[in-house]
C-alpha cells in the first residue's frame, strides 16, 4: 500500500476512534470502503494501522479531496454522528484547503449524503 492511502486508511481509523467508542459498524465500513473502493483486504488496512508512521498526505485535486471526506463521512455516520466527527471533518476539510466560510456547508452536504448512501460520483458532480 503507497504511504497516500496509508495515510487515508489511518484517518479513517482515527475517525473510527474521535468518539471514544470504536464501533463494529464503523470498522465494518472502513472495510466496505477499504475493499469496494481500494481494492484492499481486512489484512493489509490491519497492517497500515497497526504499522503507524505515515506522513500526513494532503489529496492533490478537488476530487480526490471530496472522495477522502466523504470516505470520513460514510465512517462518521455509521453509527450515529457524534460532534467529535463532525468537528473532526471539519479538520479534515480545512487541512484540505476549503475555504473556511464553506467548510461547514460541505461538511453538511457530505454528511447528508452519508446517511443516504449516496454514490460517490452523484456527489462529485453535485459538488461541481
Amino acid at each position: 500500500m503507497d504511504e497516500k492511502l496509508k495515510s487515508h486508511f489511518l484517518s479513517l481509523y482515527c475517525m473510527i476512534v474521535a468518539d471514544g467508542d470504536v464501533a463494529i459498524s464503523e470498522l465494518d465500513e472502513m472495510y466496505r470502503i477499504a475493499r469496494e473502493n481500494y481494492g484492499l483486504t481486512k489484512e493489509e488496512i490491519d497492517n497500515a494501522i497497526l504499522s503507524g508512521g505515515s506522513a500526513f498526505y494532503i489529496p492533490a485535486d478537488d476530487e480526490e479531496k471530496i472522495r477522502y471526506l466523504y470516505d470520513l463521512a460514510l465512517i462518521a455516520v455509521a453509527d450515529g454522528i457524534e460532534d467529535s466527527e463532525v468537528i473532526l471533518l471539519r479538520n479534515y476539510a480545512k487541512k484540505f484547503g476549503f475555504i473556511e466560510s464553506n467548510i461547514d456547508d460541505l461538511v453538511q452536504v457530505l454528511l447528508d449524503f452519508a446517511q443516504k448512501k449516496t454514490p460517490v460520483e452523484t456527489i462529485l458532480n453535485y459538488v461541481k
